[in-house]
């Protein structure tokens, strides 16, 4: 961005991470309208009310209600896919089930608004083909991940399905019991492990 005259660079610097932020922030606001009244509940004005900001600044940063869904859309998956990324990162592979257990858990505990709007995507890009290549790449990512464990990539294809319908099942139960939870995607896993010596 090129500062404007009087305007120092490092002011414009500040001006645009601040605006960046307020982005973000609606964005999460946006996340939180969707998880708790569906994709159909988002307005600018639903956004506008939980981030308790002004209208105009929701509609200066998301200009039609098209391009504020599909922003939210893409930063729940960036919230899912960087919970991903900081799991696989904390075990090594031969830890396959149990850090896919963890990812899983995480999402429906510390990421439940964002788990809730990735399945919101997930429905939505069903008839909204602009929505289909983010999440396919998202889903593609986790399949790779599996792909070793359970004996391929198509097979890892199928276990992330599971995994996304897992997700769904556990946003379901508002007192879900987490270890009885991680023990049942951890069996998952462990049951369509392939074992080298067989």
């Amino acid at each position: 961005m090129p500062a404007v005259e009087g305007e120092t660079l490092s002011e414009a610097r500040a001006l645009t991470a601040r605006g960046a932020a307020r982005r973000t922030a609606l964005l999460d606001a946006a996340i939180a309208v969707v998880a708790a009244g569906g994709s159909g509940s988002l307005t600018h004005r639903t956004v506008a009310a939980t981030a308790k900001a002004s209208l105009a600044s929701v509609t200066y940063h998301f200009s039609s209600i098209e391009d504020l869904r599909r922003s939210m859309f893409e930063r729940a998956l960036q919230i899912v896919s960087d919970q991903l990324t900081e799991t696989s990162a904390t075990g090594p592979v031969d830890e396959l089930p149990r850090l896919v257990a963890d990812y899983v858990v995480a999402l429906v505990t510390q990421h439940r608004n964002a788990a809730a709007a990735v399945q919101e995507m997930v429905v939505a890009a069903t008839h909204d083909p602009a929505l289909r290549p983010t999440f396919h790449e998202y889903h593609a990512r986790i399949a790779d991940l599996l792909s070793p464990c359970v004996g391929g990539l198509a097979a890892g294809f199928a276990v992330a399905a599971t995994l996304q319908g897992q997700v769904v099942t556990a946003l379901t139960y508002p007192d879900l019991d987490i270890d009885c939870f991680h023990a049942s995607v951890l069996d998952l896993i462990q049951r369509l492990r392939v074992h080298p010596s067989a």
